[in-house]
């Protein structure tokens, strides 16, 4: 549909605060960019976790459910980002021998490399089994003892006494009891073996950091995924902007990790994922099997278009003002400019609907009146300018400032 002009409607168009908005003769059907939610499968069976370690912030967010007990084997594995502990002695060396070809870096990246060098170091653009034997190298040296989560669930799992309880299986609360304290023996007998579950996460901690203080690009290893460059600089580029406004490098990583799964295709995350549940017993192949028959950016746009003319809509209809389908979705382009015009289009929405409330709000009075105080409907300034806006604005600064695709 195409846009029409001010002058045609009477309504006050926007403009981009951030920076100047090129006028479209139409606005695309927007999809998200998150990753693929899927729902938390609850189970009482032998939680088993098929993860990768974890590597320097170039893992998605590891699978877990809400039992206590997975909650604790999920610690054991990987440590939150949000906590600090003191660097291990090996980190004290400061000097990369990654190779030059993965580590150079030009313009705005090259400034901001030499400026937080001491602070950040930036994943390599490539995957190189150098780095990741100095890596290994660096972690066995400080913690000889060092084995990573997989390793210590097999641990966990010899020392099981009871009956594995199978896929699907109801548990009676007695059962359930007993599963918890079976698990809980195991987890002990592993701890003690690294000399308590502290010292065993201190260690985790403590080679984490030491990950940190010598990346690997680990998505190079990851054959489905195809823009492990691209997503290194993209990381790289979102923690140098974070730690610009004045974020500490561990808010800066988790800042970066967020927009990266907002502006980067991620697709490969969700493969992992529902692998990790078919090792797990919680799906099967079938699953997966339709989901790789799809492409990730037209299933993307299928999920969110809008039955404008149905019953149980709840997406106000905003294509009169030339924002189709759900107004709160956009495209995620592997070229440069296409990304930074779709970002620029998004913002130019958002300011349209911050601009324009009495026309937002005739749009989703038209719904049922079950549908209209919904968060994305009347509640829909408070979305733009507490998460959509500057997530918009930051993705827009990276890819105005960094060098994303070639």
């Amino acid at each position: 549909m195409n846009v029409t002009s001010a002058t045609q409607t009477g309504y006050t168009q926007a403009t981009n605060k951030t920076t100047t908005t090129k006028a479209t003769s139409a606005y695309e059907s927007a999809t998200t960019p998150t990753q693929t939610q899927i729902a938390e499968i609850k189970t009482n069976e032998e939680p088993t976790k098929a993860t990768t370690e974890v590597q320097n912030e170039t893992q998605e967010p590891i699978i877990t459910t809400q039992q206590e007990l997975e909650i604790k084997q999920q610690t054991a594995q990987t440590i939150s980002e949000t906590e600090e502990s003191p660097l291990a002695t090996a980190i004290q060396e400061s000097s990369q021998t990654q190779s030059v070809e993965q580590t150079k870096a030009t313009g705005k990246m090259a400034e901001m490399q030499e400026k937080y060098k001491d602070v950040y170091t930036p994943i390599p653009e490539t995957y190189s089994k150098a780095d990741e034997e100095l890596q290994t190298r660096k972690v066995h040296e400080a913690y000889p003892n060092y084995i990573s989560g997989p390793e210590f669930l097999k641990i966990v799992s010899s020392f099981l006494e009871g009956t594995r309880i199978e896929l699907g299986q109801k548990l009676t609360p007695a059962q359930e009891e007993a599963q918890k304290l079976d698990y809980a023996q195991a987890f002990q007998k592993a701890y003690d073996i690294f000399g308590g579950e502290e010292a065993f996460i201190e260690m985790q901690k403590g080679a984490h950091e030491i990950m940190k203080k010598y990346p690997v690009n680990t998505w190079g290893k990851d054959e489905r995924v195809h823009n492990e460059t691209e997503l290194a600089r993209f990381t790289n580029a979102a923690t140098y902007e974070a730690l610009e406004q004045g974020k500490t490098i561990e808010e800066a990583r988790i800042y970066a990790g967020n927009l990266r799964s907002s502006f980067m295709d991620t697709s490969y995350s969700t493969i992992n994922f529902l692998e990790t549940l078919i090792k797990a017993g919680r799906t099967d192949q079938s699953t997966l099997d339709m989901f790789l028959s799809q492409d990730s950016q037209k299933s993307r746009e299928e999920a969110y278009k809008v039955d404008f003319n149905s019953p149980n809509n709840s997406t106000m209809d905003l294509r009169e003002y030339g924002i189709e389908g759900n107004w709160e979705f956009y495209k995620i382009h592997e070229n440069q400019q296409d990304m930074i015009a779709e970002i620029e289009k998004k913002i130019s929405q958002f300011n349209f609907m911050l601009h324009n409330e009495s026309r937002i709000k005739e749009a989703y009075m038209k719904l049922d009146a079950s549908y209209q105080d919904l968060g994305n409907n009347a509640g829909y300034k408070r979305m733009i300018n507490e998460n959509y806006m500057p997530k918009m604005e930051a993705g827009l600064d990276i890819f105005s400032k960094y060098k994303i695709y070639d």
